[in-house]
């Protein structure tokens, strides 16, 4: 996983807690390990959830890969579902473990083609949960 960013999150500025000193990489953030990548990827979600009414898979998915990025966001969203087996309809609550972290497992393991190591998204999830 390049940059320990399992969910390959853009530099906006935002200062992630566990990022590597140096930021060598000028579009992903990289972190110090997965951890805190998925931790991030966690808060990013809830932010579009919450602050952007992306409140079912489909709608949050087209946001987070839209097709001007090259990619399908239909056929990205229907693999993120085929994975979980969520709707596309499904509502996406930040704060159920049962949603989120099979969403961040799928989207992590599309964006990096393999399985995420479930430890480091579970330890993500309680530092996220506080």
């Amino acid at each position: 996983m390049k940059n320990n960013n399992p969910l390959h999150l853009r530099r906006t500025g935002w200062i992630w807690q566990g990022l590597t000193p140096k930021q060598t990489d000028r579009e992903e953030y990289q972190f110090r390990n997965p951890v805190y990548g998925y931790r991030a990827a966690f808060i990013t979600i809830r932010t579009l959830v919450w602050r952007r009414n992306l409140s079912t898979v489909a709608r949050l998915l087209t946001e987070w890969q839209p097709d001007a990025d090259g990619r399908d966001s239909q056929l990205y969203t229907a693999r993120v579902c085929a994975l979980t087996g969520f709707a596309p309809t499904d509502a996406v609550d930040p704060l159920d473990a049962n949603c989120m972290i099979p969403l961040v497992c799928a989207i992590s393991r599309i964006e990096n083609n393999e399985h995420p190591r479930m430890f480091d998204v579970v330890a993500a999830w309680r530092i996220y949960m506080g």
